[in-house]
């Protein structure tokens, strides 16, 4: 069987350069996003480089929709090796500048849609080994007011896979998080190396529920 992973909140950026390192190393890659042009695109650039790639479109803010989406994605390769969380608005903007309504949408995407993600791929798992991943950010370890509602999100994934690391290991499940210390821009070095940070995590079953990139990001701290 085809080693699989889905990457939810699939684009540019962390995204592509883990498309592009799972699918060089064989790996069936499932990108789901909201855009569907923008899924498009990706997918066209990912299949010119030989890779095997499919693509859903679905919110992952809409539980019902996501567990539609993983369940499709388990059955379109066969059986899901791993699911990666992705997505997050990233705003740089203060608390008290924020709209209600921004709030609330950012904390569905940076927050409920990474729960939702964890509990359809725990669902999808019960039964056999699996992984979870999350895309996180050193916002999560070093916080700045600038950029509340990311740092927020990316502090509460962290919290949240913490605490689900133990207890999900003992039902053959691991769950981890690649804390992003660092600005990444699409195409590059520091996607590709953030990729090859998510790549160990997913490979390597000593690794640990966190990785940190760049690894001396709190040195000093």
């Amino acid at each position: 069987m085809t080693n699989s992973i889905m990457i939810i909140g699939a684009g540019p950026g962390i995204g592509q350069a883990v498309a592009e390192k799972f699918g060089r190393e064989g790996w069936h890659v499932v990108l789901t996003a909201r855009n569907a042009d923008r899924l498009a695109g990706l997918s066209a650039t990912l299949s010119g480089q030989g890779l095997l790639v499919s693509t859903l479109q679905a919110d992952a803010t809409d539980p019902t929709a996501l567990r539609k989406a993983v369940a499709e994605a388990n059955r379109i390769t066969g059986g899901l090796t791993a699911v990666l969380f992705n997505a997050a608005i990233v705003r740089e903007q203060d608390l008290f500048s924020m709209r209600d309504d921004e709030v609330t949408d950012d904390l569905a995407t940076n927050v409920a849609a990474g729960l939702h993600t964890i509990r359809a791929s725990v669902e999808l798992f019960g039964a056999r080994d699996g992984t979870i991943l999350v895309t996180g950010g050193g916002l999560a370890i070093s916080p700045h007011a600038g950029y509340a509602s990311l740092g927020l999100g990316k502090a509460a994934l962290r919290n949240v896979v913490e605490g689900l690391a133990g207890p999900l290991a003992e039902r053959r499940i691991r769950i981890a998080v690649a804390t992003i210390a660092t600005l990444v821009g699409p195409g590059s070095i520091e996607a590709r190396e953030a990729a090859d940070t998510i790549w160990t995590l997913a490979t390597d079953p000593t690794a640990g529920w966190e990785a940190v990139y760049p690894a001396d990001a709190f040195n000093g701290d």
